[in-house]
């Protein structure tokens, strides 16, 4: 059993290590753009099954060994077997979601490769000449349904608002914090797929805004 964990540890380091995170500028806030991610085989069936489909991310902003900013970010992907269609959802951390409809396999891929996550960090109190690094934790459909269902339900009846914008530890970033410990644990409940990915050293005020 240790010998097929560690072979499956081994081989999820070896999708980590093909995919790579580049910060992005967009209107004054900081983003991501993640390229090269490579899921697993079954991944593009799985996407037709009817079955919801939910990507994790957890991306935190560092100097050095310190995290300045950390947000959760969560994609659902369902199938309508009616229709035919996808129901691509994005939530971050407790804003809104945000929802569009795709019509093909071919548009979730193109969504998904590249993935860009604008907007994400705030940078008006950030020093411009320093170097930083973000990284990108990703959860392919952590833990099992049935027990997902539970901790939403949990989570529905014992959220309290966060303290701050940034530096508050939201509700789902706990969960999110849970579900990597229990992994780390080498507990059952896993994720069939992950990355832990890390961009290179960047300045601020050398990023280009795409947004003037």
């Amino acid at each position: 059993m240790k010998a097929v964990a560690t072979l499956l540890i081994w081989l999820m380091s070896a999708v980590a290590a093909a995919a790579t995170v580049s910060p992005t500028l967009t209107d004054g806030e900081l983003g991501v753009r993640i390229d090269a991610l490579q899921f697993p085989p079954t991944f593009a069936r799985e996407l037709e099954s009817g079955l919801t489909n939910r990507l994790y991310l957890r991306v935190s902003l560092l100097d050095g060994q310190a995290v300045l900013q950390m947000h959760t970010v969560e994609i659902t992907i369902r199938y309508d077997l009616w229709e035919q269609t996808f129901m691509l959802t994005r939530t971050v951390d407790r804003a809104p979601a945000e929802s569009q409809k795709l019509a093909s396999r071919a548009e979730v891929v193109r969504y998904l490769a590249p993935l860009r996550l604008p907007r994400l960090f705030a940078v008006g109190s950030l020093s411009s000449n320093r170097n930083l690094v973000v990284r990108t934790e990703l959860l392919l459909n952590p833990i099992d349904r049935e027990k997902l269902r539970m901790i939403r339900k949990w989570v529905a009846e014992n959220s309290t608002p966060d303290i701050g914008a940034d530096q508050g530890v939201s509700a789902s970033n706990t969960i999110f914090n849970r579900i990597f410990e229990q992994y780390a644990d080498g507990a059952d409940v896993a994720a069939i797929w992950r990355a832990d990915v890390v961009s290179s050293p960047f300045r601020l005020d050398v990023l280009q805004d795409e947004g003037r």
